[in-house]
């Protein structure tokens, strides 16, 4: 996982009461773009059961209509999309300046040395490997909304 410039391990605080922490993620609204639906299914059950809202999208068309009627917390955005890779659609959206503050995690399978050498251009927050997880998707929020 890379975040911030340097690489850094899954940061939770094990200690925390779950519950404390479900009421901070229940007030967070995550828009994931990915065009596997398997992937989709699963971030929103995973953050779902956190007391996330979660919008999905599974093309840059539906991308842009759910983006333009919500503005989310934090999104995850799939590196491997058919119409635009997620790493300039991250770009795009950081130029705009009502989206450049929303933070942006980009998301693939792809080998980390291919991740760290595209995120530095990309304009994203942090990128985090496949598959997703209830705990680098947990982390990845509170790193940047809920922390």
């Amino acid at each position: 996982m890379y975040h911030g410039g340097r690489k850094s391990p899954l940061l939770l605080n094990r200690g925390r009461n779950h519950d404390s922490e479900m009421t901070t993620l229940s007030k967070v609204t995550v828009l994931i773009l990915d065009d596997n639906p398997l992937v989709l299914k699963l971030g929103r059950a995973l953050l779902e059961r956190e007391g996330c809202t979660v919008l999905t999208a599974s093309s840059w068309i539906e991308f842009n209509h759910v983006l333009a009627g919500n503005t989310p917390d934090i999104i995850f955005l799939d590196v491997n999309l058919p119409s635009i890779k997620g790493n300039r659609l991250s770009e795009v959206l950081k130029s705009q300046s009502n989206k450049k503050d929303i933070p942006i995690v980009l998301i693939s399978d792809l080998p980390e040395k291919s991740l760290e050498e595209m995120f530095p251009s990309s304009g994203a927050n942090a990128w985090m490997r496949k598959p997703l997880t209830r705990d680098k998707m947990v982390d990845m929020i509170t790193r940047h909304v809920a922390g």
